[in-house]
């Protein structure tokens, strides 16, 4: 029967076998994973630079800038009607007059949207859905405006998440 002598020298060559492949495997995987997120990042649609127009952009503006909105405060806290108007704005209403509300009405509700005949349509579609709450009346006014009278339950309003880019440059 004959031994045969084990030095070390076997097990510490399989040993560096064993390390050489996983440090081959690692950076397999990673050269693999750089060209899986190469690839992401270059198929996500680019923003267009400027001066340029991605297509389907209009250059009208939203129907809410083309008619007057007043925002008065009649009963809420004070800068209510201020908040309200910043918050009307990022939605691109046509903000006029802030201020406390000409007819020194105190309101004990929401609040209200005050329009003349003119006005209805836009009060109804456009101010109404960002007013919850507020009482629709119908007054004597001539023109397309219409006011929002913030009362002491008035909503806060929330913000236009982005402001919709309209570019002259644009066509």
């Amino acid at each position: 029967m004959s031994y045969v002598r084990d030095n070390g020298l076997e097990r510490a060559r399989r040993r560096r076998e064993r390390r050489s492949l996983a440090i081959l495997t690692l950076c397999a995987l990673l050269v693999i994973g750089s060209v899986v997120f190469a690839a992401t990042f270059m198929s996500q649609p680019s923003k267009p630079k400027a001066g340029e127009c991605p297509s389907g952009t209009t250059t009208s503006l939203p129907p809410q800038a083309t008619f007057p909105v007043n925002v008065y405060n009649a009963g809420g806290p004070k800068g209510a009607a201020g908040d309200a108007a910043d918050a009307l704005r990022t939605y691109e209403f046509n903000v006029g007059t802030v201020s406390n509300d000409p007819y020194k009405k105190k309101i004990s509700s929401v609040g209200e949207i005050r329009f003349g005949p003119g006005g209805a349509q836009n009060a109804k579609k456009y101010v109404e859905p960002r007013v919850p709450g507020a009482k629709l009346v119908q007054d004597g006014r001539d023109g397309a405006g219409v006011d929002v009278v913030v009362g002491p339950q008035f909503p806060t309003l929330e913000k236009a998440a982005e402001k919709p880019s309209a570019s002259p440059s644009c066509s």
